[in-house]
């Protein structure tokens, strides 16, 4: 997917949790989803912004490893300290709950802090940023 300036952006709700703060502090080692909307995206670098209240800030650049899908609670549960969705949170295993889809992230680098701008999006998971038209 990273074509000439453009990267992808995935997005990321912190207002349940602090899952930015966790990733830039190395302790949430996977991003999570209930269906694989990032697969794609495996092996390349990747900009995570926080997507709460349509802030749109830019925070870390991470490269997604791997792909890891968990089909049981009890595996779910046994990796909560590398994932670090709180118990009872909105992204937390469910009853109705058949898979989640981890996508190890690495190589964390720390941005500068920017307001992203509209992209291409994909669903609203992720978008094309291109970084030509950087709105700092």
């Amino acid at each position: 997917m990273n074509q000439g300036n453009t990267v992808p952006v995935v997005w990321i709700n912190s207002s349940s949790a602090p899952f930015l703060a966790d990733i830039g502090a190395l302790l949430k080692r996977y991003e999570t989803r209930s269906r694989n909307m990032l697969g794609a995206l495996a092996y390349q670098r990747v900009i995570l912004a926080e997507s709460k209240s349509g802030k749109r800030l830019a925070l870390y650049s991470v490269i997604i490893r791997s792909v890891r899908v968990v089909r049981s609670r009890e595996e779910w549960d046994a990796l909560r300290p590398v994932h670090r969705v709180p118990v009872g949170n909105p992204y937390d295993w469910k009853p109705e709950t058949k898979v989640k889809y981890l996508y190890e992230l690495s190589s964390l680098r720390r941005l500068r802090p920017f307001r992203v701008p509209d992209g291409v999006k994909h669903g609203r998971t992720w978008e094309e940023y291109n970084q030509q038209k950087k709105g700092r």
